[in-house]
């Protein structure tokens, strides 16, 4: 799987729907502004599991939340 992917496909990969990353990118992000370290802590990157399988390397997601975060 390359380090770039389209929203559907990580939602294919990871057995969830695309709106389901997009929920948990805006929860961080939220935590994130609202200066609630522990819920961003809870929602990094490297701490995100569906289904039991990790989501990305932290370095992988950042890339993939700049380049495809905003599409839907």
């Amino acid at each position: 799987m390359s380090a770039f992917i389209t929203t559907k496909q990580a939602a294919a990969y990871l057995n969830c729907t695309p709106q389901h990353l997009y929920n948990l990118r805006n929860k961080r992000k939220s935590a994130i502004e609202e200066g609630n370290k522990a819920l961003a802590n809870k929602l990094a990157p490297e701490a995100i599991k569906i289904g039991g399988k990790l989501l990305f390397e932290e370095s992988k997601l950042e890339n993939w939340l700049r380049t495809y975060g905003e599409v839907a």
